[in-house]
Parts: structure tokens; C-alpha cells; sequence
């Protein structure tokens, strides 16, 4: 007769706060964490939205946690559009999953310029996690925190949105300033599938999840925490190793639709779409789609990118490229496209909402952690907390955290990474 594993000596809590002064909302946010958890954490993730930069600033944030959390534990985390937890849905304030067990062992990594050289960020955080493994359980999973996009501050005459470029001259001119961007100003397009498809090729034995850090609006910043530190364009990861067992999935609720078509021309970063059925690719979405160039201006980027993202499959499994940029003829994704088979996705709130459930599988979950795509917050409104309402169904009295965040991925040992957008990526610690 098998024994049951004892997970009593697991304590995992989940904090939030919503004090408007940064200093403030860090120190409420470790009481309650702490409070709640009744003892010191091994691990403390933290997460805020942008406002607290206006607020006070991340540096006193970061000063309040510590001004309670022990000098020994693990911080890590970054800046989000939103969350939600058992406490409710937020579109602003911080928020914190703390865990102590005495079964587990925590190790760090972190690589600066993501954008600017993407595989040498993965590479220094491979070598750091590698010198301070112990290889003592056989639950391993990854936990990252990646810069994401943002866009640069120019203005051309007569420009409004830099996402949406008519001229074709100066789309010519924008393709290259794309990489001129990433290189030298660090902003622009983010390259976490790269630093993903690098720290699962050399660390194939791992699990992973991934949150992109990002603010949304205006866009243009986001953050990264790591212990005592903030980071601007940096990968943080964190590999938790235990004897807990967990299971990692992820959904979008998104449907086939008829819609359908080849990509026959992309850039070699497979980001920019250059030719949809041999033709040029933004002419032929809009044939596609039966819009003109007046009605997709009009069009808000939710409506635009998120009701109508460009999808393929892979392993059977859809996923989801809203198009972020418009180029004259060129079309800019997140995400890279896998397949020159490719489709335009059906999106519903209820299929969305929908498809919560179908990450919920382990039967007695002990805590869980999900990062989802600030584009599934926007797309349901005030449907997220029909989202909230069935992890409390789910998890009962144990505790769960949400992050909107800017990107998303999972991976599984003697499985492909799935670098996602638009969609839930869940880890869900379950007993045996």
C-alpha cells in the first residue's frame, strides 16, 4: 500500500493590496502575505501595475515589502495590467503569492538586454540556474519573468498610432528601424520566445511557465523585480524544485474559423508577415476579412487584433497572433508564426470564460499560479469575474493567483514550448 505524501507542512498565501502610495501598498502587501502564510516564505512573488511608478516609485514599493519580509527570502516578480485572486478582480494595486515548505529549494537566474541580445540573456540565466541546483527532488518548474514589448517614443508629421503605418515608404523605413530599435534603444518588439526557445533547449528537463512583464498603457515601460532589485529589459527566473506535483496547461477558447489562408512571405524572425496567398499581406487580410483600410482604422486594437487574431496550429492546438503592427502591406505579431497554414480565429467572452475549466484538471489542488493575456481581461470586461468565480469553485479554500500580463508560454519535458498570446497559461501544485 502506497503511503499518502503529508502536505501539511506547505503554507501558501496570497496577499493584495491596493493603498494608492507605493511605500504603502508594498508594506500592506507583506503584512497581509505574511499574516496570512503565519510564517517566513521561501518565495515571495510580487506583483504591481504601472501606477505605483507615479506613486511613489517601484523602488519604495520594493522598500515597503522589504521593510517586513525577511532578509532571506526570494523576491521576484515584475509589473502587470491587472490581477485576480480570491480577494477579487483588480485592474490596479500589488499583489503577492508567498510559499514556505521545508521540501522544496529555490534557485535564481537573470540576464540583462533581452532585445538587444536575447540568447546571451538565456544563456546567464541558464549558467546561474545550473550552479545552484541541487537536484534533490524530482518536481522541477521555471518560473520566468520577461521584459516585453514596448513601443517607442517617436513621433512622425502626421502620425497617430505608430502601430498602424499607412505609408508604405515609411513602412519600408519602419521594417528596419524594428531591429534598430531592439539593438540600440531596447524597445520595440520583445524577444521572450527567444530567451524561452534557449532556456528550454538547454534546460529540455524542466518545466516552465511564463509571464511577459508589461504596463500596457502607455506602453512604453514595464519592469522587472528580483530581490532588492528593478530591472527594465532583463529575464528573471526562478526554478522551484519540490516533491509537489503540478500540472501545466493553457487555453484561449478560441475556434476555427473558415476563414483561411497561406503565409507565403515572412521575415526571418517569422514576426512580419510580408505575403498572405502570394499576395501583398495586409491587401489580402483585409479581401479576407471584407474590410477596407478606413474601416480597420477606425477599429479599436481590441476589436481589430484581439476579436480577429491570426492563428495556426501546432500539436492540434490553436494558437493565437493578434497582429499588433501594421505596416503598409506588412502585418507585426507578438509571437512568431509556426505554419504558413494559418486562419483567422472565432472569439467569444463565453468561450473564453468557457474554457477556464479545462486547465482545472488535478482533483485536490494544494495552490495554484496563472499568467493570462491583458487581451482576455479587455476582451471580457466585466466577465473576468465569472473567470474568478470558477477558480473559487475550484480551488475552494486554497489559494490561487492571476497575473494579466503581456505574454505567456508553457513547456514539458519531451515537449515543444508553446510561446502564447491571447490566451490562460496555468501551473496548478496538486497532492499525488
Amino acid at each position: 500500500m502506497i503511503n499518502k505524501q503529508d502536505y501539511s507542512s506547505l503554507k501558501v498565501a496570497v496577499g493584495t493590496s491596493t493603498r494608492k502610495d507605493s511605500y504603502d501598498a508594498g508594506k500592506e502587501l507583506a503584512e497581509k502575505t505574511l499574516h496570512k502564510l503565519g510564517c517566513t516564505p521561501n518565495l515571495f512573488l510580487a506583483f504591481c501595475t504601472i501606477n505605483y511608478e507615479d506613486n511613489g516609485g517601484l523602488n519604495n514599493f520594493l522598500k515597503g515589502i522589504w521593510s517586513v519580509l525577511p532578509e532571506e527570502t526570494v523576491l521576484a516578480g515584475g509589473t502587470i495590467t491587472g490581477f485576480l485572486n480570491s480577494d477579487g478582480c483588480y485592474a490596479s494595486g500589488a499583489t503577492a503569492l508567498g510559499i514556505n515548505y521545508p521540501n522544496m529549494n529555490i534557485s535564481i537566474g537573470h540576464g540583462s538586454n533581452t532585445k538587444r541580445n536575447s540568447k546571451k540573456a538565456a544563456r546567464k540565466c541558464i549558467k546561474m540556474i545550473k550552479e545552484q541546483e541541487k537536484n534533490q527532488y524530482s518536481e522541477k518548474i521555471i518560473m520566468s519573468f520577461i521584459s516585453s514589448t514596448k513601443n517607442p517614443q517617436i513621433n512622425f508629421p502626421g502620425m497617430q498610432d505608430v502601430s498602424f503605418i499607412n505609408s508604405k515608404i515609411l513602412a519600408k523605413f519602419s521594417l528596419f528601424m524594428v531591429s534598430f530599435f531592439q539593438k540600440f534603444l531596447k524597445k520595440g518588439i520583445g524577444k521572450e520566445q527567444e530567451v524561452l526557445e534557449e532556456i528550454t533547449k538547454y534546460l529540455p528537463d524542466y518545466n516552465l511557465i511564463h509571464a511577459s512583464m508589461t504596463c500596457w498603457a502607455p506602453y512604453d515601460r514595464n519592469f522587472q523585480f528580483l530581490n532588492k532589485n528593478i530591472f527594465k529589459d532583463d529575464a528573471v527566473i526562478i526554478l522551484i524544485e519540490s516533491d509537489i506535483p503540478l500540472h501545466l496547461d493553457f487555453s484561449t477558447g478560441a475556434k476555427k474559423s473558415d476563414k483561411k489562408f497561406k503565409i507565403t512571405k515572412i521575415s526571418k524572425n517569422k514576426t512580419i508577415i510580408k505575403k498572405i496567398n502570394n499576395k501583398p499581406a495586409f491587401t489580402e487580410f483585409l479581401k479576407i476579412m471584407n474590410w477596407t483600410e478606413k474601416t480597420i482604422g477606425d477599429f479599436k486594437w481590441t476589436d481589430r487584433g484581439v476579436r480577429y487574431p491570426i492563428a495556426f496550429e501546432k500539436n492540434s492546438k490553436i494558437i493565437l497572433r493578434p497582429h499588433l503592427l501594421i505596416m503598409g502591406d506588412f502585418m507585426g505579431t507578438v509571437g512568431k508564426i509556426e505554419d504558413k497554414d494559418a486562419f483567422i480565429a472565432d472569439m467569444s467572452s463565453e468561450a473564453i470564460t468557457n474554457a477556464t475549466v479545462n486547465v482545472l484538471q488535478p482533483k485536490k489542488p494544494l495552490y495554484g499560479y496563472f499568467s493570462s493575456c491583458f487581451s482576455q481581461r479587455d476582451f471580457l470586461g466585466i466577465k473576468v469575474f465569472q473567470v474568478q468565480e470558477k477558480l473559487k469553485k475550484y480551488f475552494q479554500e486554497k489559494p490561487f493567483l492571476m497575473i494579466y500580463v503581456g505574454g505567456e508560454a508553457i513547456y514539458k519535458p519531451n515537449e515543444c514550448l508553446y510561446y502564447l498570446n491571447e490566451s490562460l497559461s496555468s501551473a496548478i501544485f496538486h497532492e499525488k
